[in-house]
């Protein structure tokens, strides 16, 4: 049956069917735990459509602040490093080791010959090593304990890999700043 409405109606009707889908949706058997097969199927094909419409909303992408080392990242090569560093303490098919004034850079390859793992120690004397803050951008906090020391690691999926920052204890303290794919 067709009835024609004004738009006040329609939408009245609208809401209405919406209240009463919330209501069925929240006294359904899997809102309270219980599942059939067909409730499971109702709720996969709901599932999906909103997966679908969450697809079309733009995704905030999440990036660490500290996105490299001396202009090398996760996932440059071997060459890159070598051109951007200069001769390495060590240099062997797994990775490089350098030594600067107040600095130990470790970094690791892959089987591909590819940056997997950038790991720098700064030396307490070290006035430029980076805070918290420059690791992560100002949103991300980490609670010292007790005796002072500070860790923190966040995952970066995005980015694809993960950064670790931590800082000993003490009277002069060494931070080191570690990114390693994931």
């Amino acid at each position: 049956m067709l009835v024609e409405m004004d738009g006040k109606g329609s939408r009245a009707i609208a809401m209405q069917m919406g209240l009463i889908l919330v209501v069925l949706l929240w006294t359904s058997p899997a809102a309270s735990g219980q599942t059939n097969n067909n409730t499971r199927t109702a709720t996969t094909a709901t599932t999906g459509a909103m997966q679908s419409e969450k697809s079309r909303i733009p995704k905030t992408v999440t990036m660490p602040a500290l996105q490299n080392y001396k202009d090398i990242k996760i996932g440059s090569t071997a060459d890159e490093v070598r051109d951007k560093l200069g001769k390495a303490v060590i240099d062997d098919k797994d990775g490089f080791y350098y030594e600067f004034d107040d600095e130990i850079v470790q970094i690791r390859l892959d089987a591909d010959n590819k940056i997997r793992l950038i790991s720098v120690t700064y030396a307490s004397e070290n006035k430029n090593a980076p805070k918290l803050e420059d690791v992560f951008g100002t949103g991300i906090a980490a609670e010292p304990r007790a005796d002072g020391m500070i860790y923190k690691l966040v995952r970066y999926p995005e980015a694809g890999y993960w950064v670790a920052y931590s800082r000993t204890a003490g009277e002069k303290p060494t931070v080191t700043v570690t990114m390693q794919k994931l």
